[in-house]
């Protein structure tokens, strides 16, 4: 009876799985060009100079363009 309890857990699960990798992209992730802009120009001109290094740089997501082409 453990054994069937199980099997009615693990069944809606696989099938949850395979719905959520089989759905596309609804967006992109793209560097944040205006925010790495403004604060490279806020360093620029602070009265203590620093470089900033973008190790990481500052994402944001874009939706994805779909161009279909019959």
């Amino acid at each position: 009876m453990k054994s069937r309890r199980q099997l009615y857990l693990l069944i809606p699960a696989a099938v949850l799985i395979t719905a959520c990798s089989a759905t596309p992209p609804q967006y992109v992730m793209e560097p944040d060009y205006d925010y790495i802009q403004r604060v490279e120009a806020s360093s620029k001109h602070s009265t203590q100079s620093a470089k900033i290094y973008w190790v990481n740089p500052p994402m944001k997501r874009q939706p994805v363009t779909e161009n279909k082409q019959d």
